[in-house]
């Protein structure tokens, strides 16, 4: 039986299950679209080692858990996340009796942060506004200016950037509206008049281009969003020119860190201004990124008190009832 939804197709015994799963994630607000291309992934193992199976057995996770050996904790996590899922739908519906156990990895590794300075910013995003032209990718000159920018300036996480469609952004008024993000949460966020001019004049060189985009920032056919390991690749190319002279100070740089950055320098201007009172703005904080919960944010103040250790004394007048202190924090 085979069973396409949008551009997956699945064909294994479990299709028809993994059809209805998804489509239950959908019609609750979940775009669920990475986790349907693992489960195509799935799919695909189980036609290949598991022909005849029906149900979730051990046997079905331990191959799938061995599939890519030696991989980071981590990445098992995501792809144990939607699997798990479908082991739980089925059981719930009276098909199989087995769940994947929760355990499985032990635990997520958190990445330590790197903040970047001011030198490392200049540098970098002169780099990024000098990408020469290529032919093999026509649209990245104009994209890697404006993408990257954005994920300095809003905080954004890396897929928030990258699944960002064209009737996302208001460019008039600025709001960018966040659907496809880490907790699902819809949430609008706002950019400056700088940004949004950069936006503007990007849309514009990108329309004449491709007048009938749906992703704002296109691949090379158009035909879908750009994929996060071809930002990683921009990323490293452009780090190899951007910090040559500069060395590295701390954790390793990526991509994710300028979400970090954001943060931590958004909190830092807070506390240093004498009008500002950080607990009232906090939850404004939280929501602009995209938390559920508080506890995702106080992590950003941890690092402010890390990389600007002048202000220790101040940070601690922040109210410790309304930002208690915790262990764990958001990727």
């Amino acid at each position: 039986m085979e069973v396409k939804i949008y551009n997956y197709q699945y064909s294994s015994p479990f299709a028809p299950h993994i059809e209805n799963f998804i489509r239950l994630k959908r019609n609750a607000g979940f775009p669920y679209n990475s986790s349907a291309r693992i489960l195509r992934v799935f799919d695909e193992m189980i036609m290949d080692k598991f022909p005849d199976s029906r149900y979730f057995t051990k046997e079905i996770v331990d191959a799938w858990i061995s599939l890519k050996p030696n991989e980071h904790p981590n990445g098992l996590l995501r792809r144990m996340t939607p699997v798990r899922g479908l082991s739980q739908y089925m059981y719930k519906t009276g098909i199989g009796d087995y769940i994947i156990p929760g355990h499985i990895p032990d635990h997520q590794i958190k990445y330590e942060a790197h903040i970047y300075t001011k030198d490392e910013l200049i540098s970098f995003f002169r780099a990024a506004d000098n990408i020469p032209y290529s032919s093999f990718s026509p649209y990245k000159c104009y994209i890697i200016p404006v993408i990257f920018r954005l994920y300095f300036l809003c905080g954004l996480r890396l897929s928030e950037g990258i699944h960002i469609k064209r009737e996302d952004i208001n460019l008039n008024t600025g709001c960018i509206t966040i659907s496809e993000s880490k907790s699902w949460k819809l949430r609008k966020v706002y950019v400056s008049q700088e940004l949004l001019t950069m936006l503007r004049e990007y849309d514009e060189i990108i329309d004449n281009k491709m007048p009938d985009r749906r992703c704002f920032f296109p691949t090379f056919n158009g035909d879908g969003f750009i994929a996060k390991c071809t930002i990683g690749n921009w990323f490293h190319e452009i780090e190899k020119t951007a910090f040559k002279d500069i060395p590295l100070v701390g954790n390793k740089r990526t991509t994710h860190c300028f979400r970090h950055t954001f943060a931590t320098e958004r909190i830092n201007r807070w506390i240093e201004d004498d009008e500002v009172n950080v607990n009232v703005m906090y939850p404004y904080l939280s929501q602009y990124m995209g938390h559920c919960h508080f506890e995702d944010t106080d992590y950003y103040l941890k690092l402010v008190a890390s990389f600007y250790p002048e202000i220790n004394k101040r940070m601690a007048e922040v109210n410790s009832n309304v930002l208690p202190e915790v262990d764990e924090y958001e990727e």
